[in-house]
């Protein structure tokens, strides 16, 4: 199970059966970016996406294996910033929108050197999400210690990553232009969200009508509000109606998700 390999708990989006890919055009309204999405069923590309769930779960299994001397440590630098121009490129103009020129021009790395870290662009897509993973998770983590109730399990996770969106930005909106379909994401993360909605129950604590459609509502809400909080859409405080209507939606009381929602989200211990 996923949860055994130590992904965050509650990093879900909302999963479509639609056999058409999402392209997310940009346009400026008032100086804000915004993403318009478009439907073109011959662009699908889910069989091409689905090869970078290996790829994610290889790198995060690795990410802390101990580094080389001074040549592996110079390679790391480089691959950390292609990285993080793609991270950038990806979040203004969108995936499909950005060459390997432009991130490599970005990088300050020759474009040939880019193909010594990455084969493709989807690779480089790849090792993005295996950075924000891997570190999403290590801090998620480190705020739940020793927190058993699932409720309040799953209060922090979605409040931790509304927290997160608002403190990285260009991550957050590479999460909500991803082209890549949602059920990658949901496929890569889902079963551990799907774990602790079945403590919940079994526990007495949650009381759904349907398990995955519970789960997909409260991650396509996730990245709704993400996205709200963005564009400054939103009032200070929406991580916790957010957090409060989803326990909400599982079957907690409105009284006691409300006072889950609103406890200060724990420190990093």
């Amino acid at each position: 199970m996923l949860r055994d390999r130590g992904l965050p708990v509650s990093f879900i989006a909302a999963a479509t059966k639609k056999t058409s890919a999402v392209r997310i055009v940009n346009t400026s309204v008032a100086g804000v970016t915004r993403g318009i999405v478009e439907e073109n069923e011959e662009d699908f590309k889910f069989e091409q996406y689905l090869s970078i769930l290996g790829i994610v779960h290889d790198a995060v299994m690795s990410a802390t294996r101990p580094r080389g001397g001074r040549n592996e440590r110079r390679k790391a630098r480089t691959r950390s910033a292609l990285l993080g121009a793609a991270r950038r490129l990806f979040a203004s103009k969108g995936f499909e929108a950005t060459t390997i020129a432009e991130i490599a021009e970005e990088a300050d790395v020759a474009i040939g050197s880019f193909y010594n870290y990455f084969r493709t662009k989807d690779d480089l897509l790849a090792g993005i999400l295996e950075e924000a993973l891997t570190e999403q998770l290590r801090r998620l983590e480190a705020r739940r210690v020793g927190v058993e109730d699932p409720a309040e399990l799953v209060s922090i996770a979605h409040r931790h990553l509304l927290w997160a969106a608002r403190e990285d930005p260009d991550l957050a909106w590479l999460l909500v232009r991803l082209d890549v379909p949602f059920r990658v994401i949901d496929a890569v993360l889902g079963e551990a969200a799907a774990h602790d909605l079945r403590d919940g129950i079994r526990k007495g604590r949650f009381a759904v009508a349907d398990r995955r459609v519970a789960l997909r509502a409260a991650g396509g809400a996730l990245i709704s509000v993400m996205h709200g909080q963005l564009l400054g859409e939103l009032r200070p405080g929406a991580d916790s109606a957010h957090a409060e209507g989803v326990l909400r939606s599982f079957g907690l009381p409105p009284g006691e998700a409300a006072q889950i929602a609103r406890r200060p989200l724990p420190a990093e211990r």
